[in-house]
């Protein structure tokens, strides 16, 4: 087993990771940080396998992180930058990965770390899930949900609305909205309001305060406390940014 330990002072981003660490059979997550500088002690505190580690912090960057462990430590980089990968090859980096973080990248990169066994011929264990089996009612029937069928989901009290393949009338699931959150695939949907998570393919539009979906005529809110996430989950999708 490799032991993992996140670096990130966005825990949003932590949060992506350790859904990604928890489906890979290979991989346990021992501890996270928002402050590099307590990060460092704790990869010391468990002598850690693997560091997953944020460039741009304010404390210090990742890479000033790297230099301090001195290669004690295997590190695969994060970052929403690309202008320092040449330079974290030069610190022995494993990997260099591009926020937002699809999951087939992030496995691509962790099968790096994993040594080499006569008896594990294939990693096959760590498969990415596109589809989970939900409550309709609390004690009622469950039914397949494909992920990719999926439009939008509203909380509404103790169920979950699901709009799927531009249809206004949705699937009401005995959830709460955390819990699908923590289950869908986080490279593929994006959490916009608190009460609302979006199919980051069929988004259409952005304007302002709402997001507006493919085949839907429903305006989603995008609140204030998640639209930052949001538009840096995008931003490598826009072409025309303001100079």
């Amino acid at each position: 087993m490799i032991k993992c330990i996140i670096i990130d002072d966005e825990q949003a981003s932590i949060d992506i990771l350790s859904t990604y660490i928890s489906k890979i059979s290979f991989l346990e997550l021992i501890a996270t940080a928002t402050n590099p500088l307590d990060g460092i002690e704790l990869v010391k505190l468990h002598k850690a396998d693997l560091l997953l580690l944020d460039i741009h912090m304010d404390e210090m960057s990742g890479l000033d992180v790297m230099r301090v462990l001195d290669g004690t430590v295997k590190v695969i980089l994060c970052t929403a930058y690309s202008e320092f990968a040449i330079e974290s090859y030069e610190l022995s980096a494993v990997d260099y990965l591009m926020k937002p973080v699809p999951f087939d990248r992030f496995l691509k990169a962790v099968k790096k770390v994993k040594p080499e066994t006569s008896d594990t011929p294939s990693l096959i264990a760590a498969v990415q899930d596109d589809y989970s089996f939900v409550k309709l009612t609390q004690k009622g029937k469950m039914i397949r949900l494909n992920y990719s069928d999926i439009d939008y989901i509203e909380a509404r009290n103790n169920y979950v609305a699901i709009f799927k393949n531009g249809s206004a009338v949705p699937v009401l699931v005995y959830a709460k909205l955390s819990d699908m959150e923590n289950n869908l695939l986080a490279s593929d949907f994006i959490r916009v309001h608190k009460s609302f998570i979006v199919a980051a393919a069929k988004i259409f539009s952005v304007d302002k305060n709402t997001v507006q979906m493919y085949n839907s005529d429903v305006s989603i809110p995008l609140g204030r406390n998640y639209r930052d996430n949001f538009m840096k989950r995008i931003s490598n999708k826009i072409i025309n940014r303001d100079r």
